[in-house]
């Protein structure tokens, strides 16, 4: 691609060769002479023979932009888009009464349960299991071996990754003459715009729904249970927890393993910061850490003054 080409991408102004074929955009430090890099500090050196940056780069060609990082999201959503030819396989399985969308794709071997719908421009990918009146909405990307199970509704533009399970029985109990599972009748409620990352686990609802808002991003190997409810537009980080019946307000950062107990009520804006364990609600917009988690700042002084009563032992 030319870099007057990234350019109109990017909505940057090219200088130099503007003619230049950008190869690869890798790194700063692992860039070479065919190689387009972006500079957030532009003092950084880089072998790379086109630079994106906030500013001109002597001895280069380049794009100056207002913002590298913004440039950055924008050009890597092009190079990223994979096309998709929309076409079933005769390798999947589609039971009679499920209804797919003419502009769908879905891949070798994957099984579509009776009165499924899927929306136009949805992708499933290979060995997808989807359960009996699962609804997916448009333009949707389910990628090979994600498993989603009946009483799940999917909005648009979700993104669901590898080996993720959607709406299996959450983890109920009653102790008999020895433990027998609570069934679980409740669904899974995911909203538009929602991304899920590989190897996830959302529990259906023992009686209603588990709900994830509109825009919520979900990373890597994080767990979900029954009937939890979160917000819009939250981020939860890879080995995160959240016990059942939780409430996650909008705008929630849950930092890397975090755990939520069950029943709590974390409220809009609040930070939780990495390996905390909270064991109480949690009041809007403060930020959080420590086991049990408390304001941050708090836990900084505590720690503060810790340390200050060793060093002065020594």
């Amino acid at each position: 691609m030319k870099l007057e080409a990234i350019a109109l991408v990017i909505e940057g102004k090219a200088y130099g060769d503007i003619q230049f074929d950008v190869k690869s955009v890798v790194p700063p430090t692992e860039a070479q002479s065919s190689d387009l890099t972006f500079l957030f500090d532009a003092s950084v050196e880089t072998k790379a023979g086109a630079v994106v940056s906030d500013m001109k780069i002597d001895g280069k060609s380049g794009i100056v932009v207002k913002d590298p990082k913004d440039a950055m999201f924008r050009l890597l959503k092009v190079f990223a888009e994979i096309e998709k030819k929309a076409e079933i396989s005769q390798r999947a399985v589609i039971e009679y009464g499920a209804r797919l969308a003419s502009s769908c794709t879905v891949e070798p071997l994957a099984v579509i349960k009776r009165n499924t719908q899927v929306g136009h421009g949805t992708y499933i990918g290979a060995q997808c299991y989807i359960d009996e009146g699962v609804m997916i909405g448009a333009n949707c990307r389910i990628l090979p071996g994600a498993v989603i199970f009946k009483h799940t509704q999917i909005g648009n533009f979700v993104a669901i990754d590898s080996n993720t399970v959607i709406g299996k029985e959450g983890f109920g109990y009653v102790k008999k003459e020895r433990y027998e599972r609570i069934r679980h009748i409740g669904g899974v409620i995911i909203g538009d715009f929602v991304e899920i990352g590989s190897c996830v686990s959302i529990d259906r609802g023992t009686v209603g729904n588990t709900v994830i808002g509109e825009g919520t991003k979900i990373d890597n190997q994080v767990h979900i249970a029954h009937n939890v409810r979160i917000g819009k537009n939250c981020i939860i980080m890879g080995q995160a927890g959240i016990a059942g019946s939780a409430k996650i307000g909008d705008n929630v950062i849950l930092c890397g393993q975090v755990g939520i107990s069950d029943h709590l009520e974390v409220e809009n804006d609040v930070i939780v910061l990495a390996k905390s364990g909270v064991f109480k609600s949690l009041r809007h917009g403060v930020k959080y850490s420590g086991i049990p988690a408390r304001e941050h700042n708090a836990v900084l002084k505590a720690l503060a003054r810790l340390y200050a009563n060793i060093e002065s032992d020594k």
